[in-house]
């Protein structure tokens, strides 16, 4: 197990003392279980499992399979070039589908007519983001462009 949290570390670039730092564990921990003097707890496993989701945690305990999950999930981070923030240059449009169905009055049976509607809205960009910290402060991120208007 130590040769398989050293490929982590590895693969992540970090030396012991920031792997146990993004794992939330004393560097002292860390340097103990690389040296064998300590066994792997199983809150570390789940911190390392929690902190790395991509490595596989039958992987991780029991050496079998691969380290990197085949269903690992990717989430578009903040600042990719997504729908709502597109590459300079490019606009993309917003298509709304509104269905309005009209109906007969009298009870004879006439066919519905049903009309479709397309409304093109403009994108929205991101202007200000907010992180809040545990200590209850909080930054304000301005876009650069937002600041010259």
């Amino acid at each position: 197990m130590i040769e398989r949290i050293t490929q982590i570390m590895e693969r992540e670039g970090l030396t012991p003392s920031k792997f146990a730092e993004a794992i939330g564990i004393q560097r002292s921990a860390m340097s103990h279980i690389l040296n064998g003097r300590n066994n792997v707890s199983l809150d570390v496993l789940i911190k390392i499992l929690g902190r790395f989701t991509y490595v596989d945690s039958d992987w991780l305990l029991f050496g079998k399979g691969e380290m990197i999950r085949d269903h690992v999930l990717t989430q578009p981070d903040l600042f990719s070039n997504t729908a709502i923030n597109p590459p300079e240059g490019q606009v993309a449009l917003e298509y709304r589908k509104e269905m309005r169905v009209d109906t007969p009055v009298n009870s004879v049976k006439q066919p519905v007519v049903e009309h479709i509607i397309q409304q093109e809205t403009t994108t929205r960009k991101i202007s200000k983001i907010m992180v809040f910290y545990t200590d209850n402060t909080f930054d304000t991120f301005i876009s650069e462009k937002n600041k010259k208007e």
